[in-house]
């Protein structure tokens, strides 16, 4: 059985019994969001094992390629400075999250980084935050 959003895609209905799992996730949780976080997360991977795992392969390429891998720092000519290249997020888990919560809710700040870096540690760039 599928169903159609506004935009006229089409989902499994499994995706909304999902849905709705998180939404009671986010209620059981209170003001903890990593619970829904890993939820996405193990979703997102479990539906598109594929993507994942090339995914993985592309962080664990771009960890190779950096000039200072323990740092994942590169120089940009453009700007004259080195860039650190931390931790690399699916798109489709970021905009999973942003479904859930607000910016106010949950700020994006160098605090949550770190803290997706330790909880999801092979999303990882750099070897030491």
């Amino acid at each position: 059985m599928y169903l159609y959003d506004s935009l006229g895609r089409r989902h499994k209905a499994t995706n909304l019994a999902w849905v709705e799992q998180v939404i009671k996730l986010k209620k059981k949780s209170a003001s903890n969001p990593w619970p829904v976080i890993e939820a996405c997360f193990n979703f997102w991977a479990q539906q598109s094992p594929t993507r994942y795992n090339s995914f993985l392969v592309s962080v664990d390429n771009t960890r190779q390629t950096r000039k200072d891998p323990k740092f994942a720092s590169t120089y940009d000519k453009v700007h004259g400075a080195y860039l650190r290249y931390t931790l690399d997020i699916p798109q489709e888990v970021m905009l999973m999250i942003r479904c859930v919560y607000n910016t106010n809710e949950l700020p994006m700040d160098r605090q949550f980084f770190l803290e997706f870096a330790k909880r999801f540690p092979n999303l990882k760039v750099a070897q030491k935050l």
